[in-house]
């Protein structure tokens, strides 16, 4: 076992073989912001060849070359530490203890029945033993009743094992609790993110945990939903900045990557103003609150679309129907006809049509999250083979260009190749100190021997430029170059081009080469192909006005009667995405957390994982129709059958479970068979 430093996790190496290594990481099953954080560190390591994390059960598999083996620790340590700045986040995403708990009743009931069946257990002790299993349930339902006022399904569910019990059957009673547990198991183990309900408990959990320190002698942590105008607060490297706010007192150098998607660093003086959505890399500053955070429009998110007209159907159904067939089967067992009061506790073909459909959904998102597909609502597996429209905002939209860092040295400079390159890696390395946020390009994390950076100086780039002193005395001037060619790019997302001068003679420039993405373009055909128009919305982000006309667009598709998906990266982009019929971000690296987390869908590096979620999304569209056919069918008939005496106890069991079993069934084929021909 490695233990490393208090933000970290420990991690235990299960395998170890040349050129392979697996291990186990707890942090991995519990931390979504750790899981994020990792995929980050490991896929911009050069020189590894390959990953995967597996979130279920907290294991990371590395594959690497074999000389490599020395420096794996290194990494592992950076790949299971996370930033100071991110910590208070990963917490936000709460889970469910409930499912724990069916996993233990169902391992009991299963592990009777095994018993049974192997040595025999007395009928009387059965009986008993399934009467105390019988008992947490009966709890758990007494508590929905007081919390809900309505009665649950799992009323029913008790009441059929109840006359089981009541017949002399122990046996089929203690398979129905297992059956029932393992249902539970599917909607509640397999997905623990957000769903779109939980927009606004977001922004309140976030001002809820994020906490900075007061300005006063006796300073303490206060949360910044409760900041007011005026007060005076200390930031420090590593601090997200989420209220408005100016400098008092003090120096410290920013970027502002999750507002505008402006990666140049910026250093800030007494007086300067720091927008939310700013990231604090080095210095320290007092700095006063321009506004509170529950006044900020910026997180004052509008009102999801909603569309619950079947939803609310649904519920009013329910609220009748649940109560209606507990009272009948109630009386009909009271009075001694088993057989009715059977049929009529398992005639619950709404319900089971949901619990497919959620296990439908919830399989794919689990299996999905393996390929680094975080699903946060399990209806975007309906929603998104319906979109008519994607829009994808300027920002993102950029960030999927393909970049790589271009030398060109002064033919009289005397500096050796690549020695431009790793004096902008040692600024880099400077500037983000501990952190792991890539400024301009993962490219210069990976820069063997980047040259230490004594002190920097940032200043306008147009203008003085950074002052740069180097370890080895050497002072240089970084200023913007002269472009070789027009673009129609924005200078928010890269630096582009850095040209160093000594003494005013000049060393040469560092330029990004960028081409388009042409995996993006490929999926822009592939979406228009499936009847999807790609838009890209929004230019200049530094705009006030430009997040609600984000927002309009949006609004104007879905008034002309088109379903809407949002790609967004930048806090800009919230409005949109949450009023957007599916909100889409991309996985690039940390400083989207925050924008990620409001999203249904988050996709890795690689968007062609799109047109293949919308192929699968109709797929299983398809699939969870046939369902519903299928249960309701089966249901009618078993129902009939029970209350006519045609069958038994125990093939009653069988039928009422049967259908969920061959529906998650097809739930994976339709899956696995279309996600393998898609790879």
């Amino acid at each position: 076992m490695v233990e490393l430093a208090s933000v970290a996790s420990a991690w235990e190496i299960r395998s170890d073989l040349p050129g392979r290594l697996r291990l186990r990481c707890q942090g991995l099953s519990e931390s979504e912001a750790l899981r994020r954080h990792c995929r980050t560190v490991l896929t911009g390591c050069h020189w590894l060849e390959g990953f995967r994390i597996n979130p279920i059960a907290g294991c990371l598999s590395l594959q690497f070359p074999a000389r490599r083996r020395e420096g794996l620790n290194a990494l592992l340590q950076l790949a299971l530490t996370l930033p100071h700045g991110f910590t208070s986040l990963q917490d936000i995403t709460r889970g469910s203890r409930r499912s724990r708990r069916s996993v233990r009743h169902a391992a009991l009931c299963a592990g009777l029945l095994g018993v049974d069946w192997l040595v025999g257990v007395p009928l009387l002790a059965l009986q008993a033993t399934t009467a105390l299993l019988m008992v947490p349930v009966f709890l758990e339902l007494v508590r929905t009743l007081r919390r809900r006022r309505v009665v649950p399904v799992q009323a029913l569910d008790l009441g059929f094992s109840a006359v089981l019990l009541q017949q002399g059957l122990p046996r089929e009673a203690l398979m129905d609790l297992a059956l029932d547990d393992g249902s539970q198991i599917l909607q509640e183990v397999s997905h623990h993110e957000l769903s779109r309900a939980d927009y606004r408990n977001l922004i309140t959990r976030l001002a809820e945990q994020e906490r900075v320190r007061t300005a006063e002698p006796e300073g303490c942590d206060k949360p910044i939903g409760q900041l007011c105008k005026g007060e005076r607060i200390l930031l420090q490297p590593g601090n997200p900045v989420f209220v408005p706010c100016r400098i008092v007192s003090g120096a410290l150098v920013a970027i502002n990557r999750q507002l505008t998607g402006d990666w140049h660093p910026h250093q800030f003086r007494p007086s300067d103003a720091l927008e939310p959505g700013c990231l604090v890399l080095s210095g320290t500053a007092e700095v006063e609150v321009m506004q509170a955070f529950a006044g900020c429009p910026l997180f004052q998110l509008p009102p999801p679309r909603q569309e619950q007209s079947k939803r609310l159907g649904w519920q009013a159904g329910q609220r009748f129907i649940n109560p209606l067939l507990f009272a009948l089967g109630s009386f009909w067992a009271m009075r001694g006809a088993n057989e009715q009061a059977l049929a009529a506790f398992q005639f619950n073909p709404i319900n089971d049509w949901e619990t497919s459909r959620n296990a439908n959904r919830l399989a794919a998102a689990t299996e999905l999250r393996l390929h680094g597909i975080n699903i946060a609502n399990p209806d975007v597996f309906c929603d998104l083979g319906q979109i008519q429209r994607l829009l994808v905002s300027h920002s993102c939209a950029e960030r999927l260009l393909q970049l790589e860092i271009m030398e060109a040295p002064a033919p009289d400079s005397g500096l050796r190749r690549g020695e431009l390159v790793r004096i902008l890696a040692g600024v880099q390395q400077w500037l983000v100190q501990d952190s792991t946020v890539p400024l301009w390009n993962a490219q210069l994390e990976n820069v063997i021997n980047p040259i230490p950076v004594k002190h920097l100086e940032l200043n306008d780039l147009n203008q003085e430029g950074w002052q740069v002193e180097l370890e080895d005395g050497r002072q240089l001037q970084v200023v913007m170059g002269s472009r070789p060619e027009a673009s129609g790019l924005s200078r928010g997302v890269v630096v582009e081009p850095l040209e160093f001068r000594e003494n005013e003679r000049c060393l040469g420039t560092v330029n990004l080469q960028r081409t388009p993405n042409q995996n993006w373009e490929q999926v822009q055909q592939q979406l228009e192909q499936l009847g999807i128009a790609v838009e890209v919305v929004g230019r200049s982000v530094n705009d006030p006005a430009e997040a609600s006309e984000r927002l309009q667009k949006v609004e104007a598709y879905q008034a002309g009667g088109q379903r809407v998906g949002y790609m967004g990266d930048v806090i800009h982009d919230l409005p949109a995405l949450t009023r957007a019929d599916v909100a889409i971000g991309l996985d690039f690296d940390e400083a989207g957390m925050l924008t990620n987390k409001l999203c249904d869908l988050s996709l890795s590096r690689d968007p062609q994982w799109l047109p293949r979620l919308v192929v699968l999304s109709r797929r299983l569209k398809d699939t969870a129709d046939g369902n519903a056919v299928m249960i309701g069918l089966t249901h009618v008939l078993s129902s009939v059958a029970t209350a006519g005496m045609s069958i038994s106890p125990l093939q009653t069991v069988l039928l009422a479970d049967i259908p969920l079993l061959l529906a998650e069934l097809r739930n994976i084929n339709s899956f696995r068979s279309h996600t393998r021909a898609a790879l």
